[in-house]
């Protein structure tokens, strides 16, 4: 007896040894994602362009909590197997944090976006330059978001073992059909309209009336208007007022293992996993984007799974109680994939604004700068912009959403249950542990150049005026350290006095063309481009989530019959681990203030974002299921 219980003990001991070292190892990987020497680390505390969520089909809590006597038998010397199908139904809570995750701290109190433009009085430093999107200078409001995920999963498992072929060898097939349906839910809460013109020459060649602007945020985040020089309207990274939803089969699992330790009471395997992928592909024209499945990526790992059971009453074989586990560590490898991208250090920044800049190098005409003042009785030095503005402007997001390349380097997938059985009935209590490193891209291997060139505008003027005919002229003003937030004091990259040359010899000074009095412009010697170097294609937030689940089932073991039929129900609860309290000091309700005339209080900003820390970002989810099935021979 006692050389039994120690032999017991040591195989426990090797489950533990195996399961630590996979969960070292993932979060080793996971915990090297950030650097904070790097240019494109992550401040925990910045809001990220896309959610890569977990993946529908990715759950062993599902997985263990089917009827283990019917699965891994030790007594088998035919294939036998077990079909079932569950019947799941999840939604996200804590859905405050996905707004976090997206925006970060430009959400003012962990709650609002502000849009302000530039003159509006005591302007909040973190607030969304309302000139990008087309609305008066002094245009003022906030935007809420309340987003909720939703799944509908049918997945279909088959389980064989094939103990006729060889004793302890099985495959697992499992294929879930999975409904998504997301919301991010804007509500935007106009505190000012605002009733400033665009003066000439800021964003077009003529004065934009406050009638002619957009008349709110929103529209123009649903990518439906254009205003002055801007030719496209936004095509990626929309915030849409309505439900999105897809509908595939999220991904098809096949599982080839071999149980080495096959006995009544304990059990050791390991599995070769691979995963073809059948779900949704990210496209970017949405920036709360449905995804079923993990994103088209291929999945090649190994599973360890174990049994214990340490009680087994002697009278009723079944009646014992155990401990179960399942765990997988996979690589998802690379898939192309449509993704848009902040530049370095500048969150949010794909929603500013870019002017076309036209190479001037073959023209006959030149806009200049004056490098030099001159002395008395000399001659001022020039120098020849090489670009200038084309008459075009872009939202950046359009220039910076692009074919790239995405891996996973290592997802695991941890699963324990405490299971008791007492004849038909099966009673689980378990806790799944889900993790993944963050996204790697590969943006020269999938990515192609339009050609053309950008810069960034910021509040920089666009059009100059010469001569007594107030003839117009595009200049190449620049300002590439403008943000999402505008940039305070105003700084032109490079500035010179802008001339231009009409004749060979005559230099024209260009002048502030709104302006009632001839008041000299600045142009950028030279102005400085954007090219996709400058793209934060470091690695995506990695993710971290706890499930704790139950199940109860019942399966009609004392039948004579080479089919036993099964039935169970459960429920769940997982819960992200990111960086929500480390830079939001209060939990807060999900409230909408359009649906409430309430005063609402919410929590405050700590700002305590360590970017030396590694971000992260994840769904938390309930859900439950039903599942029915049959155990064959």
């Amino acid at each position: 007896m006692y050389k039994k219980i120690k032999f017991l003990y040591m195989k426990l001991l090797h489950i533990k040894f195996l399961l630590t070292i996979i969960t070292l190892a993932s979060l080793s990987q996971i915990s090297a994602d950030n650097s904070c020497n790097n240019c494109n680390a992550i401040n925990i505390c910045e809001g990220y362009p896309f959610l890569q969520a977990r993946s529908q089909a990715t759950d062993l809590a599902r997985q263990i909590t089917l009827p283990q006597e019917f699965i891994n038998r030790y007594d088998a010397e035919e294939t036998y197997g077990l079909f079932s199908i569950t019947t799941e139904y999840s939604q996200s809570f804590n859905n405050n944090r996905l707004a976090n995750f997206l925006f970060g701290k430009d959400l003012i109190n962990c709650k609002d976006l502000y849009i302000q433009g530039g003159l509006v009085e005591d302007r909040n430093p973190n607030a969304w330059l309302s000139e990008y999107f087309g609305l008066p200078n002094d245009y003022n409001s906030k935007v809420s978001f309340c987003p909720k995920i939703q799944n509908a999963i049918i997945d279909l498992d088959l389980y064989l073992g094939l103990d006729g072929l060889a004793q302890g060898l099985y495959i697992k097939l499992s294929a879930p059909l999975v409904w998504t349906k997301w919301q991010l839910d804007p509500c935007e809460k106009v505190i000012s309209e605002g009733q400033n013109p665009y003066v000439a020459g800021y964003m077009s060649t003529t004065t934009i009336e406050r009638a002619d602007l957009q008349k709110t945020f929103l529209p123009f985040m649903n990518g439906d208007t254009t205003f002055g020089d801007m030719q496209t309207p936004l095509k990626f990274g929309k915030i849409r007022n309505c439900n999105l939803s897809k509908f595939a089969l999220a991904q098809l699992g096949m599982e080839l293992g071999y149980n080495f330790i096959s006995k009544q009471n304990y059990n050791l395997g390991l599995s070769l996993y691979a995963s073809v992928p059948t779900g949704t592909r990210p496209c970017a024209t949405n920036l709360f984007e449905p995804i079923v499945g993990n994103g088209k990526h291929w999945e090649l790992g190994v599973n360890l799974s174990g049994s214990w059971i340490f009680h087994r009453n002697k009278q009723h074989e079944n009646r014992y109680i155990g401990l179960w586990l399942e765990s997988s560590v996979t690589h998802l490898f690379k898939a192309c994939q449509k993704r848009s991208f902040d530049f370095c250090k500048k969150p949010n920044s794909r929603y500013m604004l870019l002017e076309e800049m036209l190479d001037t190098s073959y023209q006959t005409t030149d806009l200049l700068g004056e490098t030099t003042q001159p002395l008395t009785g000399d001659q001022p030095t020039y120098t020849i912009s090489n670009y200038q503005y084309s008459g075009n402007l872009i939202p950046a997001i359009n220039w910076s959403t692009i074919n790239v390349n995405v891996s996973i380097p290592i997802s695991a997938d941890i699963a324990i249950k405490f299971g008791a059985s007492r004849d038909n009935w099966d009673f689980d209590l378990g806790y799944n542990f889900w993790a993944r490193s963050g996204e790697k891209f590969y943006p020269e291997t999938c990515s192609c150049d339009t050609g053309k060139s950008y810069a960034i505008k910021g509040d920089a003027t666009l059009y100059g005026k010469y001569g007594a005919e107030n003839t117009i002229v595009p200049i190449a003003q620049t300002e590439s350290n403008a943000s999402i937030h505008g940039l305070t004091p105003r700084v032109v990259d490079n500035a010179q006095t802008a001339y231009y040359t009409v004749a060979i010899i005559n230099h024209e000074p260009l002048y502030i063309l709104w302006a009632p009095v001839l008041a000299p412009i600045t142009t950028s010697i030279q102005p400085v481009l954007v090219d996709k170097s400058m793209l934060n294609l470091g690695k995506s937030p990695s993710s971290i989530t706890h499930k704790i689940f139950t199940n109860i089932g019942y399966a009609w073991k004392d039948r004579k019959s080479k089919f036993i039929p099964i039935i169970s129900v459960g429920a769940f609860a997982e819960f992200s681990q990111d960086n929500y309290k480390k830079c939001c000091c209060e939990n807060s309700c999900c409230i909408n203030e359009c649906n409430t005339t309430e005063n609402v209080t919410r929590n405050r900003s700590c700002n305590n974002c360590d970017n030396c820390q590694t971000p992260r970002g994840a769904v938390s989810l309930w859900g439950a299921w039903i599942r029915g099935g049959v155990s064959f021979d």
